[in-house]
């Protein structure tokens, strides 16, 4: 009697298994070079990088401040503005006997600024768009405080001026700062708005 040849199924020969290993192998080694050829491509996401021409672009964004000095009218925006004249004092006498003068132990700078509006449309002043600043740094608000309102109470001022095509307005503007500033390394900074995105300086130099 003649035996039959039992054959083995195909997972169990060793052949098959080493074919299956080489496919699986060539299958993850081509997955990480489309990875690399994708990355190449900018298909992952990455981290953006700052171009020569994109800073030029966002410091175009920025706006120019233009500065000059007392008595000269600076325009932008098609707003002027110019300080007539700088008083320094530690006292504002008040022309009204029932008011009380307004004391500081530095000293008040009183700025009597004119500002023109050259605009197609009216346009609103008010003391808060003004800024006094020093060469270091150094910002100070105009004064708010009662006793020095009520002591300026006689003079123009900017409280909400609306100002309207072709006309201007004079106004004066207080800062209370220490006594030994010097305003010749000052300027005052001016905005057409309450943004400030149209910026003006003066410099302060006598």
């Amino acid at each position: 009697m003649r035996k039959e040849r039992t054959r083995k199924p195909l997972y169990k020969r060793w052949w098959v298994w080493l074919f299956a290993i080489v496919i699986i192998g060539a299958a993850l080694s081509g997955g990480e070079e489309d990875g690399k050829e994708a990355a190449a491509d900018g298909k992952d996401v990455a981290p953006v990088v700052s171009t020569p021409e994109k800073e030029q672009e966002e410091e175009e964004e920025v706006d120019e401040i233009v500065e000059v000095g007392i008595g000269v009218p600076a325009m932008i925006a098609d707003v002027s503005f110019t300080v007539n004249s700088i008083e320094e004092t530690n006292e504002i006498k008040s022309s009204n006997q029932f008011i009380e003068s307004a004391k500081t132990e530095g000293k008040y700078v009183i700025l009597e600024v004119n500002v023109k509006n050259e605009k197609k449309e009216a346009i609103t002043i008010h003391s808060s768009y003004f800024k006094l600043i020093t060469t270091d740094g150094v910002e100070y608000d105009p004064n708010t405080d009662g006793a020095v309102m009520m002591a300026m109470m006689e003079e123009e001022d900017f409280f909400l001026q609306q100002v309207n095509p072709g006309l201007s307005k004079t106004g004066k503007v207080v800062f209370e700062v220490g006594g030994d500033l010097d305003l010749n390394s000052a300027v005052l900074r001016g905005q057409t708005g309450f943004w400030g995105t149209e910026q003006i300086e003066i410099s302060l130099k006598q």
